[in-house]
């Protein structure tokens, strides 16, 4: 466990590293670099299926040509979860369509596997694939159907009419399961349809909460204004997580009016709800919300601590490396993994000292991913529940 610890820790490291070295091409001489790629293609022999994901994930981080033979090795391991995470690289790299591993991978076993590999061949937006993308629309899972359908629209081969084009989504929103319900209008949110309002507004209102969550985190992602006064109704909602997305959501679309409604919640009994609104108020322009984020890092619970420093990343960098710094000898290992995926982000090369210190880091735990990816560790049930994701569409993918 503890040889685990100091290479996940040394893959964390290192991965903030590429993203420091960004603004230089990454497959220049310079021997951070050359360590990373040796240091990943270590990690995806590691006997930890976890190890070897976020070793595959962060492949997407260097060149192509660099990362060529290791992504092969990835897409080639017998792992779902491994496999995962290197078509996801692969689709960030520009590379889905090109690879036949990824192309294979349609046809996987593995549900979330054929997901990951149609997702990543919509986005392509390769003709080329559409044949395989089309097969896929029989698939014995629905939410594999469903992501056929959103690549077919991607790919510009759904052959309908936009508002045609909605129809698989609209009716999905309908069904009698709430992971189906909720993943149509994830996907609603992410196409940006005007039309799919009223369905979005209405799934606020579902009797299971994680669709009224996925339907309060769309709305965000839909971008209307006009969905503002839902959402503020949303953030009453009995569920906290609910509460939550609907504060997200109200930041992100730099909803002014809700900032009353946004103060009110910085005083909610559940602090991922406190953390979302002050974001939100934050993203507004009142700064001072950017105190009860703050506050936040004294919190008990380590996963609400970490989620401040990702936070106060995404809505004011400006202020966000100091708090990282702050958190950089937390007791938590995942506190420290956000503190040091903040400094990766926004820190420059000034954060390079600190960086080359979490090397000699003891005892991180949790590998760490590109920002965005959806990270499926076996948490307990607390766990879970209390896992902030930047997007919760990325439920998904």
């Amino acid at each position: 466990m503890q040889h685990m610890n100091r290479t996940a820790t040394r893959f964390l490291a290192l991965s903030a590293w590429l993203l420091v070295l960004s603004g230089a091409p990454v497959w220049a001489a310079d021997d951070d670099v050359r360590l990373s790629l040796e240091t990943l293609r270590t990690l995806l022999t590691h006997d930890q299926e976890h190890v070897r994901g976020a070793a595959a994930a962060a492949l997407a981080e260097l060149a192509p040509s660099d990362a060529s033979a290791a992504l092969t090795t990835a897409l080639r391991d017998p792992s779902p979860l491994v496999r995962t995470f290197a078509i996801q690289s692969a689709g960030r790299m520009g590379r889905a369509a090109a690879l036949p591993a990824v192309r294979a991978a349609a046809d996987d076993p593995v549900s979330t596997v054929r997901i990951a590999a149609l997702s990543a061949l919509g986005r392509s937006k390769d003709p080329s694939v559409a044949g395989l993308v089309r097969n896929a629309l029989r698939d014995k899972d629905p939410l594999v159907q469903l992501v056929a359908h959103e690549a077919l629209v991607h790919l510009k081969q759904s052959r309908l009419t936009q508002p045609q084009a909605l129809q698989p989504f609209l009716a999905a929103a309908r069904d009698f399961s709430p992971a189906v319900r909720g993943a149509a209008m994830g996907i609603l949110g992410r196409l940006k349809a005007p039309s799919a309002l009223s369905v979005l507004t209405l799934g606020l209102h579902d009797p299971d909460p994680s669709v009224r969550s996925f339907a309060a985190g769309a709305l965000g992602d839909l971008g209307q204004l006009s969905a503002v006064t839902e959402l503020v109704d949303a953030l009453s909602d009995p569920d906290p997580y609910v509460r939550n997305f609907a504060a997200g959501s109200l930041g992100r679309l730099k909803a002014k009016a809700a900032i009353p409604a946004l103060w009110g919640a910085v005083k909610d009994s559940d602090s991922l709800v406190r953390l979302a609104a002050a974001e939100a108020l934050v993203r507004l322009g009142e700064g001072e919300a950017g105190l009860a984020i703050r506050e936040l890092l004294k919190n008990p619970e380590y996963g609400v601590r970490s989620a401040a420093i990702g936070a106060m990343a995404r809505s004011d960098p400006s202020r966000a490396m100091a708090l990282a710094l702050e958190a950089f000898d937390d007791p938590a290992p995942r506190v420290r993994v956000a503190a040091i995926q903040a400094l990766g982000r926004i820190g420059g090369r000034t954060a390079t000292p600190y960086l080359r210190r979490a090397l000699h880091d003891k005892d991180l735990t949790v590998p760490h991913l590109p920002p965005g990816t959806w990270v499926p560790l076996p948490l307990t049930g607390q766990e879970r529940r209390r896992t902030k994701c930047s997007n919760f569409l990325d439920f998904w993918w």
